[in-house]
Order: C-alpha cells, then structure tokens, then sequence
C-alpha cells in the first residue's frame, strides 16, 4: 500500500503536475475532470477544454521567465523575500531540485496534460464532426508542443518526457536531440489537423489571438497554423536546421514590412477567476537588466522603452554578494498588459540567422538592419563574415528580446556560453536546470 501511495505521489506530483487543483469539477476548463470528458464528450464540454488550453499556456510563464532570464545574466531578481533568485540560479549556491524554481520545467505539466485530455476526448466522441474534431486537436497539439519546448529549454542535455499519457507508466527522459524531433513532430500533427479543421474553429478564440491584440487575427485554422508554424520554426532554428527554419518562416505570419510586435499574446486580468499579469514589478520582487550591456546600447534606440532608469540605483545584496540595479524591467506596467508569445521581431531574426548561416551575408545585414532601424537605432555597413554576422545578430536578439526567455537558449545553442558576461565576481552561468526531484525520485522508485 506505502509503494501504491508513493507512486500516486510521485506521479501526480512530478508528472502530471496537478497543483491545487480539483479534478472532480467537471465544469473547470483548466482542471477537467477525465472521467467527464472520456466518452462521448459535448461539443460544449470540448469548447471549454480547449478554451482552457490557451488559458493554461500561460502556466509556468512567469517562473521560466524569469528563471531563463536569471541563468542567462540577461536579468536579475532583486526578491526581497527569496534570495535563492540571487544566491542559487547564479552559482552562487548549489542548485536545489526541490526548490520554487523548478517550476521552469513543471509548470509546464498541466498544458501537456490538457492537451492529452483533449486528444483523448476527440477520439471518443461521436457529438462533433470530424473537422471540429481535428480543430481541438490542432490546437491541443500545438499548445502541447510549445509547454514541451519550455521544458526541455530549461532542461537542456536532460531533455524531457514526451509520452506521460499514462502517469504510472511514462516514457523514458528521451535526449535533448530526441526532445526537440518530438516536439517538432507534435507540432506537425497540429499543423496537419489544423489544415483538415475547415474554415473556422467551433469556439470563439481569446481576445489574445485577435487582432485588437496581437495584431492579425489568429482566431482561424489558417491562422492559428500560421502561429504553429511560427514555434515550429523556433524547434527547427534550436536543432540548427537552418533549411527546415526558411521553409517553416515561409509558413509563419512572418511580415517584413509588418508591426514587430504582431503576434499572439497571453491576455491576463485581475479580476477572478482569471489573474493579473505576474510579470509585473512588486514591492517585493524587482526585475533589472545588466546595466554594463544596457549602457552599450544607442540612446536613440527605442528599445530603451523595455527599461526605466533608476535614480538613485536600487541596491541588493545576498549571500555575500552585492549589486546596483540601474535599469528596472518596463515592458509590463498594468495587470492587463499582455505577454507576447511570438513576435514578428523574432521570426525576422531568425531569418537573418538562417542567411548568415547559410552564407547569404547581403540579405543577413540587410534584415539585422531593418531591425536595427526600424528600433531608431542606425544601420551597419562593416559586418562581414558568418562569425561576426551571428554575433551582430545575438546582439539584436539581446534586445529586441530581453526578457522574453531567449538569451540563455541562444548562447547555449551556439556554445556560447562561456561568452556570457558575469556581471558578479564568483558568478556562474548554469548550463541547464537539474531533474526537478520528482522525476528523480520516480526513475529511482523501489516497487516491491
């Protein structure tokens, strides 16, 4: 019975990542109840389980934001309540798998776990169409994907679980390799169930994936595929698949001439049941960025919106260590300020990489200085060879999308880590977050 509960445990704890939830309320689209929507599920019962996906895409967002942004010295967190934000995810410390901060891979269960729910209710439901059927899936599978590739950014060389459909008996941690061609293949499958989902989804999607928000509207199959291929295209780029990333960006919303910020975002509120933003600055947790990279960057630029200078600087110090945050966070300033997802800006730097990777340094320099001046900044005219390309790129992408989760996987995919500036003595940079101890303690259970 001891070996039973403890694998109920370790399972609902590690693997499916059920925190504070009520499975027996049927009618919660974010914590259905399996047994509710296991055979023969409504169409409404389907509506709201998909709604409740893009809902919880938003789980784990601030942790992994915020943790990525900590490793990578892209940020730091000046937590007056917490100070392993300081101390443990800047080598300060060793790191604890235990800790508030392995939330950067586990928050990410409960969309997995959405998405099988829904997948699963699809196939035993005879009260929707068959391209109805494949718009849940679509945008199950493609929510799925992106939680995936959370994990396994955090992860790293640990790579992740990509089949716990069945919480007692869960695949292996599959490689890193392995990780990114499983989620590019859930992604795929989205993409393809998206084109056999017809003209319209049978539910209204959020205001985020409208154009009032992001932009375009996202809110059809063909659309929201648009969005799909975007993150798809992100896998390709981290498994340096340069010609896949191309065809991919070609597939995507991407708009060269468009609004850098277009795209999809996750929308918040205060009010209940929902929750405000939970990026914002508080009384007790402030964000900064690095001021030696900060200071380097063109006053003229507008990406100085993205901060705002701190006079007299804001002091911190923990475990024996100090710093003097001058530029505080300013992308978020009201609980209802959406968070982007992917942006335009994203997927153009991606296609600057992807011809500097591939040996076309024109049109490279050409898009690193549309964005450079599309920012206010001024365009290069002496980068040259494939090397300084990248690195001009890097420095774009430092910017253009700081504290979106980026930095840390980006020097990390092109073993740059050891670049990394550390901007305090006895720093390290992390190369990957360790197993979260629910996982380890459910590889190393005894089953009598």
């Amino acid at each position: 019975m001891k070996n039973l509960k403890y694998k109920i445990f370790a399972a609902v704890l590690g693997l499916s990542t059920m925190q504070s939830c009520e499975l027996e309320v049927v009618n919660d689209p974010n914590f259905p109840s399996v047994g509710g929507v296991s055979e023969n599920a409504s169409k409404a019962q389907l509506d709201a389980l998909a709604l409740g996906s893009y809902s919880l895409a938003r789980n784990g967002l601030a942790t992994y934001t915020q943790v990525v942004g900590v490793v990578g010295k892209e940020v730091f967190n000046f937590n007056s309540t917490e100070s392993r934000w300081w101390t443990e995810l800047n080598g300060l410390r060793p790191i604890d798998n235990s800790a508030f901060y392995n939330g950067a891979t586990t928050g990410f269960g409960l969309p997995v776990r959405q998405a099988n729910i829904i997948l699963a209710a699809c196939d035993k439901t005879t009260q929707v169409t068959d391209a109805q059927k494949n718009a849940y899936k679509g945008v199950a599978n493609t929510f799925k994907g992106l939680a995936y590739l959370y994990m396994v950014n955090a992860q790293g060389k640990n790579g992740i679980r990509l089949n716990v459909e069945d919480p007692f008996n869960p695949s292996k941690p599959a490689s890193y390799t392995e990780s990114l061609a499983g989620i590019a293949k859930i992604l795929d499958d989205a993409a393809g169930q998206l084109d056999a989902a017809g003209s319209s989804f049978p539910f209204t999607s959020p205001s985020g994936f409208g154009t009032g928000v992001a932009g375009s509207n996202f809110g059809t199959p063909t659309s929201f595929k648009k969005f799909n291929r975007a993150i798809a295209a992100r896998v390709a780029l981290y498994q340096g698949d340069y010609t896949k990333v191309k065809t991919l960006l070609g597939q995507s919303f991407m708009d060269l001439a468009g609004d850098l910020n277009l795209g999809p975002k996750h929308t918040f509120s205060p009010s209940s049941p929902d929750f405000a933003n939970p990026l914002l600055n508080t009384s007790s947790v402030r964000v900064v960025g690095i001021t030696s990279e900060w200071d380097a960057l063109d006053k003229a630029d507008k990406r100085w919106s993205k901060v705002a200078v701190q006079n007299p600087t804001i002091a911190y110090s923990a475990g024996g260590s100090s710093y003097e945050g001058k530029y505080l966070s300013n992308i978020w300033k009201a609980a209802t300020d959406p968070v982007a997802i992917i942006r335009n800006e994203e997927l153009i730097l991606m296609l600057a990489e992807v011809e500097a990777q591939t040996g076309s340094a024109t049109e490279a320099l050409k898009l690193i200085n549309l964005i450079r001046t599309t920012n206010g900044n001024k365009a290069l005219d002496n980068v040259t060879g494939k090397d300084n390309l990248v690195n001009a790129i890097l420095d774009e992408r430092y910017f253009s999308l700081w504290y979106e989760g980026h930095r840390w996987v980006d020097m990390r995919r092109l073993n740059k880590l050891a670049q990394i500036k550390i901007p305090v003595v006895g720093m390290k940079v992390l190369e990957n977050m360790e197993r979260p101890v629910q996982e380890v303690n459910w590889d190393n259970r005894i089953v009598k």
